[in-house]
């Protein structure tokens, strides 16, 4: 599979298209409630705006996507979005552009345009980053290996999810993909080979 991309931060544009202006801003998100709450802030910021339109796509492959033209014509405003993130090979990522309407319209052609560039504008805005596979992982610990553990999570790009203590420490972690083999050497040295890690 192409190396899939997504975005390090938030990006923004603004168009002004025959006293339409069109607001687009671009999120790196990873869930639909991190998407639910982007657009609920837009929302509430944008509550006197004449359409609010999206598209995002979540997980590897763009295993979650949707779009909506938000009472716009059909075809004309969320396909056009989608079509911005796919063509980059994107995913993790939902953008939304706010449009306030000028008094002329647009027709289905140039609102398509007007959605388009907002995207791809907002896009090119902040810059673009390898997505990188993350996996949960899980093991039991001694307490004594409890901040090595969590040093070598750090090192690795991983982020401890959650401790539980008790006789021994169990900690729930996420960790790239690509550094399993290697978390599994180090646990495994960490404790002579008495702790495995279990996936959640």
């Amino acid at each position: 599979m192409d190396i899939e991309l997504t975005i390090a931060g938030t990006g923004k544009s603004l168009l002004d298209v025959k006293r339409s202006k069109f607001y687009g801003f671009a999120y790196q998100v990873s869930t639909r409630d991190e998407v639910d709450k982007m657009l609920s802030t837009l929302r509430n910021d944008f509550s006197d705006a004449t359409h609010i339109v999206y598209a995002f796509r979540l997980g590897e492959g763009g295993a979650q996507e949707y779009f909506t033209d938000s009472g716009e014509p059909s075809g004309t405003a969320g396909q056009p979005i989608m079509r911005v993130i796919k063509g980059k090979n994107m995913t993790d990522v939902l953008i939304a552009v706010v449009r306030y309407f000028g008094g002329t319209k647009l027709g289905t052609g140039g609102l398509a345009r007007a959605y388009s560039d907002s995207a791809r504008i907002a896009l090119e805005n902040t810059p673009a980053i390898q997505r990188i596979q993350m996996i949960e992982i899980k093991i039991r610990i001694p307490y004594a290996v409890v901040s090595k553990w969590a040093i070598f999570i750090d090192s690795i790009g991983g982020m401890i999810l959650e401790q539980q203590f008790e006789e021994d420490v169990t900690v729930m972690a996420s960790i790239p993909e690509a550094e399993l083999s290697s978390a599994r050497h180090a646990i495994a040295d960490m404790t002579r080979g008495a702790v495995k890690l279990e996936f959640l």
